[in-house]
């Protein structure tokens, strides 16, 4: 089942978006689909994630955390928004210039 929370601020006009991973999705695909549902496009419309972010590596060292028990996050900028990736297969994407600290 696929999750998405939304929240906006009364006094600020900037959206965040919060998914979790589908127990079969990897995380590039947990990733962009975070991404459309904040840009309001198909994920096929996406630039490649790739261009943005090293994947692999992202996927490795999230997999390398769970493995060990730790607790990581990665924080990235695409285009117009910040992405940030958890070791709890969480993905937080928000429009504007930074997310607020969690």
């Amino acid at each position: 089942m696929v999750h998405h929370n939304h929240s906006r601020r009364p006094d600020d006009d900037r959206v965040e978006i919060r998914t979790v991973r589908d127990e079969s999705e990897s995380v590039t695909h947990m990733i962009l689909r975070g991404l459309s549902v904040i840009k309001n496009v198909p994920i096929r419309e996406l630039e490649p994630l790739y261009e943005q972010v090293e994947t692999e590596a992202l996927d490795s060292l999230l997999t390398h955390a769970e493995g060990t028990e730790s607790t990581v996050s990665v924080e990235f900028a695409t285009d117009d928004h910040t992405v940030v990736v958890t070791h709890r297969d969480c993905v937080c994407v928000r429009n504007g210039d930074h997310l607020a600290p969690t």
